[in-house]
């Protein structure tokens, strides 16, 4: 279920105005401008449209993409602003069947089946088999522990895989670790962030205004 809310969610596509913006100018400058001096709204020139701060274009997706994080091929969608919750979620449970699996295993083998059949071919096959599960489960146990940790610190400091590559240092230094959680799971019980269902409230968000409230 994370997987699919992961797969299908909207990662936090900016929307296209309307009608179209003339940016003529700014493709003849090959500039990079603000849209207003008193925030960090920028100009896309590839989606010829005004961008939230902390929002990326995706070459993949074409599209602006609020706080994007990176482009998953796992869920062959964006990790943004209002699916990173359930991209964790699966991460974790990925996480947990890898470790259950390994249990299994060398439970298995610290106390075999007494009623098995003791054919030595099957004994072989079955050895087999518990060998490849054991080393497939530990590869895709490192592997989004890795990523999880490199979720958990991007969004504990505050700063998405873009922003780091680009240095752009922490967004909020001196907001609390607590919010910025719930800024991604959502402003219920911990006990509930685990739980594939979507608690984001647009009403809540500081740039959730509409594109068009600059002067153009």
């Amino acid at each position: 279920m994370s997987h699919l809310k992961a797969v299908f969610s909207d990662p936090g596509t900016v929307p296209l105005p309307q009608s179209r913006l003339d940016f003529s100018d700014m493709h003849a400058n090959s500039q990079f401008f603000r849209a207003g001096d008193d925030d960090d709204w920028t100009v896309c020139t590839r989606c010829e449209n005004y961008r939230p701060p902390r929002a990326h274009h995706c070459k993949i997706c074409k599209r602006c993409i609020k706080r994007m994080d990176h482009h998953c091929p796992w869920i062959n969608n964006c990790v943004g602003e209002r699916n990173q919750k359930f991209f964790l979620q699966f991460l974790v449970y990925v996480g947990a069947l890898s470790i259950y699996s390994i249990i299994l295993v060398i439970t298995s083998w610290v106390y075999p089946c007494d009623e098995c059949n003791t054919n030595l071919k099957e004994s072989q096959t079955r050895m087999l088999h518990t060998v490849i599960l054991l080393v497939e489960s530990a590869l895709f146990g490192l592997f989004v522990l890795a990523i999880m940790i490199d979720q958990m610190c991007s969004i504990l400091h505050d700063e998405t895989a873009v922003e780091a590559v680009q240095q752009k240092g922490t967004y909020r230094p001196h907001r609390r670790k607590f919010a910025l959680l719930a800024d991604v799971f959502g402003r219920g019980h911990p006990f509930c962030w685990l739980v594939p269902c979507s608690t984001f409230q647009s009403n809540t968000r500081k740039y959730d205004t509409p594109l068009l409230s600059h002067d153009v």
